[in-house]
């Protein structure tokens, strides 16, 4: 019986809106700019999404693009759970330092580029409520590559509008 569920979960069709867009706040996968930004998702076919974040500070601008598969929960219509990858690259202002030990200062350069993993929780409450709303929480993994030499674990919340 779990099994079967649990094959049904993973092979049924996820999505229960096209696209979305709103706020993404806190940290995906660690990374050294914290924040968020603007938030876009769109379906690109059955459970394939499509996630961008692009937002900044006084000293930064950062992005993030995301592959997701999202596959319903089985609690409530539109209670559906993801798993995406895809990088996060960030650029920053030549006079500000981001690590302030001159022995470990990782963040010299202006550029960044790095590998964010997320899994995630994204609740559409328009099928069960008529307001056309979307809230996701996810966490996971950050490995950065280029200026960003370390391994981190964030997490973020993302509200949405429900364009269709």
């Amino acid at each position: 019986m779990l099994t079967s569920l649990l094959m049904l979960s993973f092979f049924s069709y996820g999505q229960t809106y096209q696209n979305a867009i709103g706020l993404k706040g806190m940290n995906a996968g660690g990374g050294p700019f914290g924040g968020g930004g603007v938030n876009f998702k769109t379906f690109i076919g059955g459970k394939n999404a499509l996630e961008f974040t692009v937002g900044g500070g006084p000293y930064h601008i950062s992005g993030q693009a995301l592959y997701e598969w999202q596959n319903p929960t089985g609690w409530t219509n539109g209670f559906d759970w993801y798993l995406g990858v895809g990088p996060s690259l960030g650029v920053w202002g030549s006079s500000h330092h981001w690590h302030y030990d001159d022995d470990h200062d990782y963040y010299k350069k202006g550029f960044h580029l790095g590998v964010d993993g997320v899994i995630g929780l994204d609740f559409n409450i328009k099928p069960n409520t008529g307001v056309p709303l979307g809230f996701a929480v996810d966490t996971g993994p950050y490995i950065g590559l280029i200026n960003s030499p370390y391994f981190g674990w964030g997490g973020s919340i993302a509200v949405r509008y429900i364009i269709n």
